[in-house]
C-alpha cells in the first residue's frame, strides 16, 4: 500500500466534507423557502438535506481519522480535537475544529428537534452557516491544496455561491414577514365582524315591519347595515384568508352565514 495513502484520504475527504456542508446548507434554505417541497416530490428528496448533513459529519471524521493514520507527520488525536495543540499552523488548524464541533452541535440538536424547544433548535442550526466559513478558511489556510489555482476559484465559488443563496434567504424571510398579518389583528376584525352580525336581529324586523308607505327610509337604513357587514366580511377574509381548522361550523360561522342571508333577501332600494 502508499505510504502516503492516509495522507490521500485525509485530503480528499477534507474537500468531500466542504462541499458536502455547502450543498447541506443550500439544500436546507431551498426547503426553508418551499422550493423543494413540492406536491409530488418522493420524500428522500426532502429529507436529503439531513443524509447531507450526515454524511458532512463522516468525511469530517475520515478527514480526522486519516491526519491520525499518517505516519509522516505523526499527528494524535488531542492534535486534532483540541485547540492550539498543534505546532503546525496552530490558527488555521483551530478553525477547522472549531468547525467540526459547531457541525456536531448542529447534527446532535438536530437529533434531538422533538425535545428541544423550537428557538434553541434554530439557534444552534444556525451555527452552520459560520461552521461553512471557518472551512473555507480552514481548507484555504491549511490544506495543502490551497496553492493551486483551481481550488481556490472552487472554494470561491462555492462560499459566494451559498452567500448569495443565504442572502436570498434573509430578504424572502424579510418580505414574508412584512406580508404577515398578525392573528390579534385578524380576531379583532371577527370580533368586530360579531358585532354586526348581532345587529342582524334588529335588521330582520327592520325589512320584517318594512311598509309599502314609507319603505324608502327604512330600506336606506337596511342597506346601510348590509354595507357595513359587507366590508365587515371582507376585512375578515382579507386578514384570516386560511380556512379554520375545525371541520364543523362553529358558533361565529353560523352567525355571519345567517347575517349574510338575510342581507342578501333585502332587495335594493327603489
Amino acid at each position: 500500500m502508499n505510504e502516503k495513502f492516509a495522507w490521500y484520504v485525509s485530503r480528499s475527504s477534507g474537500w468531500v466534507a466542504f462541499v458536502l456542508l455547502a450543498v447541506t446548507v443550500v439544500w436546507g434554505i431551498l426547503g426553508i423557502t418551499k422550493v423543494i417541497e413540492r406536491k409530488g416530490l418522493p420524500r428522500w428528496m426532502m429529507d436529503l438535506h439531513k443524509y447531507f448533513a450526515l454524511l458532512t459529519i463522516v468525511f469530517a471524521g475520515v478527514h480526522l481519522a486519516g491526519l491520525v493514520a499518517d505516519n509522516f507527520v505523526h499527528i494524535g488525536w488531542s492534535e486534532v480535537l483540541v485547540p492550539y495543540a498543534l505546532d503546525w499552523k496552530p490558527g488555521a488548524v483551530t478553525l477547522g475544529i472549531v468547525a467540526f464541533y459547531l457541525l456536531i452541535a448542529v447534527q446532535v440538536s438536530s437529533w434531538l428537534r422533538p425535545l428541544l424547544p423550537r428557538k434553541v433548535w434554530k439557534s444552534v442550526h444556525m451555527l452552520s452557516y459560520p461552521a461553512l466559513w471557518l472551512v473555507a478558511m480552514h481548507g484555504l489556510k491549511a490544506g495543502t491544496d490551497a496553492s493551486n489555482i483551481g481550488v481556490r476559484v472552487g472554494v470561491a465559488t462555492i462560499v459566494i455561491m451559498t452567500s448569495i443563496v443565504t442572502l436570498l434567504r434573509i430578504v424572502m424571510g424579510r418580505t414574508a414577514r412584512r406580508n404577515w398579518v398578525s392573528p390579534v389583528a385578524a380576531i379583532v376584525d371577527i370580533a368586530a365582524l360579531d358585532d354586526v352580525a348581532a345587529d342582524q336581529v334588529h335588521l330582520a324586523d327592520l325589512v320584517t315591519a318594512a311598509q309599502p308607505e314609507n319603505s324608502s327610509e327604512r330600506l336606506d337604513r337596511v342597506h346601510a347595515a348590509q354595507t357595513s357587514l359587507h366590508e365587515a366580511l371582507d376585512r375578515m377574509h382579507s386578514a384570516w384568508p386560511a380556512p379554520l381548522p375545525s371541520s364543523q361550523p362553529g358558533p361565529h360561522v353560523e352567525r355571519r352565514h345567517e347575517a349574510r342571508t338575510l342581507v342578501g333577501d333585502v332587495p335594493p332600494p327603489p
